[in-house]
């Protein structure tokens, strides 16, 4: 094994109960009537994608612009609520020392804002050196963000090494 590609925030941390309190925060700041139950967010997960739920939740009712600003302000209440602390779940901390200590190559592979990796990046500082890792991936370094495999094709082309030689 050359490399392990860690596919999504979620392979690495559990946040989505976190980013659903943000989206119903950010909610309410905007001075929407929406609210996320843990069963409709569930279903609303199966697209990835903050700003394209949005879109979708919205039915073409909200700008662009205002779903922007929605979104810009759930980052800032999910980060508000990372403030509590936050683990990495478990086995992934000793799996990335492993890595590093065999010189396996690690890409953090998502299509996330750069903004949310360094919001993580910071709260799990203590268990994971992001600046460890070979690559990491936001959705800027694509056109199409996931379900496209773009995202992996860019990171097995930065990383150099061949999708059979990774995990």
């Amino acid at each position: 094994m050359q490399a392990l590609l860690l596919g999504s925030i979620g392979v690495v941390v559990e946040t989505s109960e976190l980013q659903r309190q943000a989206y119903n925060m950010a909610f309410a700041k905007h001075g929407l009537d929406w609210y996320w139950s843990v069963g409709n967010y569930c279903e609303l997960l199966k697209a990835p994608g903050g700003m394209k739920r949005l879109r979708a939740f919205s039915n073409g009712k909200l700008s662009d612009e205002l779903l922007m600003k929605i979104h810009e302000t759930k980052e800032n209440c999910f980060e508000t609520l990372l403030e509590n602390g936050i683990k990495p779940r478990p086995g992934v901390a000793e799996c990335l020392d492993y890595c590093f200590s065999e010189n396996i190559k690690v890409g953090f592979v998502t299509t996330t804002t750069r903004r949310n990796i360094q919001i993580l990046g910071s709260c799990l500082s203590s268990y994971i050196n992001f600046e460890q890792l070979d690559l990491i991936t936001t959705k800027q370094d694509v056109v199409n963000e996931k379900p496209s495999s773009e995202i992996y094709r860019f990171a097995l082309q930065a990383l150099n090494v061949k999708a059979c030689n990774t995990i």
